[in-house]
């Protein structure tokens, strides 16, 4: 999965704020409106915008494909802002600046724009991208219970990313992928986990290095977390919750889980969704029994990963464990 991938899917689902707008107040304001106030400089008189904008919430975060069209530079309209913009680069080339960094951004290079300091992008006319808008208070609220301490605080990391691991990207496809789902599966409580599940994960790969070592978890706790678990299999479930559930850190509860069944939290509950979904599908009756529903019901909103992983752990596709009834 790349970003360019994930952002055609996006076309299927998304509002398109704009389509192919050339007037830069009405440019302005819709991405004011969709990720953050600012200012926008055309470079040339006669460059004309042909801005395209298309966006898809869910929870604590929204999805958004920007292509301005013409060399521009955003700046900011206000001192601090409300939110993290995580770019991914799909075509084309730009440089941010966030206080004293500066990145050079295309395909394959990512970067993360903080709320804290002032910022500018220099984009060109090809650059398209698709930026996650984080909410402010969802990151620093999530890291402060990965870091297990008393109080949130700013959250800074690097302007410069490496390219994002791939899990990120299919839990993006997953925000995706829900709306294609169905009103039964597709509510604004799915939306919203999955949304603050993205938020986890993309800082759980920032701020693995800053973490102290973790602190020992009595055996206790991870029966505690197991059970937690598996009483929410069919959501999309955020570990930094389940920590909070079971009175340690994030930290802690994955030092324990290595310790006492020697895998992860992730792990551990991929597998047993993965072992449900095959119970179901035996049950099964043909007809009335489907892959999408069970693939839901146990706790996967994109079908592909879903696919994939039950064939990787049992060697059969789920549909042939359907068919066998």
């Amino acid at each position: 999965m790349t970003a360019a991938q994930l952002a055609a899917g996006l076309a299927e689902v998304s509002q398109h704020v704009l389509a192919s707008s050339g007037d830069p107040d009405e440019v302005t304001q819709a991405c004011t409106q969709a990720l953050r106030p600012h200012r926008l400089v055309v470079h040339s008189r006669r460059a004309r915008l042909s801005t395209r904008l298309e966006h898809l919430s869910a929870g604590p975060i929204s999805l958004n494909r920007l292509r301005y069209g013409a060399d521009v530079t955003v700046a900011p309209a206000v001192p601090e802002e409300d939110n993290f913009l995580l770019t991914l680069p799909v075509a084309g080339s730009a440089k941010f600046t966030y206080g004293r960094d500066t990145a050079e951004l295309a395909p394959g290079r990512p970067a993360i724009v903080g709320p804290y300091r002032e910022f500018k992008l220099d984009i060109d006319s090809a650059f398209d991208q698709l930026i996650v808008r984080m909410d402010r208070r969802w990151v620093e609220s999530t890291a402060r219970r990965i870091r297990g301490v008393a109080t949130a605080g700013p959250v800074n990391l690097s302007l410069s990313l490496p390219e994002q691991p791939a899990f990120l990207y299919r839990l993006l496809e997953s925000v995706v992928s829900l709306p294609t789902l169905g009103p039964s599966v597709a509510r604004p409580e799915v939306g919203q986990q999955l949304g603050e599940l993205v938020i986890e994960s993309f800082l759980l790969t920032q701020l693995r290095e800053e973490e102290a070592e973790p602190g020992r978890v009595p055996s206790a706790q991870v029966r505690r977390a197991m059970e937690y678990l598996l009483d929410h299999l069919a959501e999309p479930i955020s570990l930094s919750e389940v920590a909070r559930q079971s009175g340690t850190s994030l930290r802690s509860l994955q030092a324990g889980f290595r310790r006492d069944l020697d895998t992860t939290p992730g792990q551990w509950l991929r597998d047993q969704r993965l072992d449900r979904a095959r119970r179901l599908l035996a049950a099964g009756e043909p007809g009335t029994t489907t892959v999408t529903g069970v693939a839901a019901e146990c706790g996967y909103f994109h079908l592909g990963e879903f696919a994939a992983q039950f064939k990787a752990r049992f060697g059969v596709t789920p549909s042939a464990v359907l068919g066998r009834r």
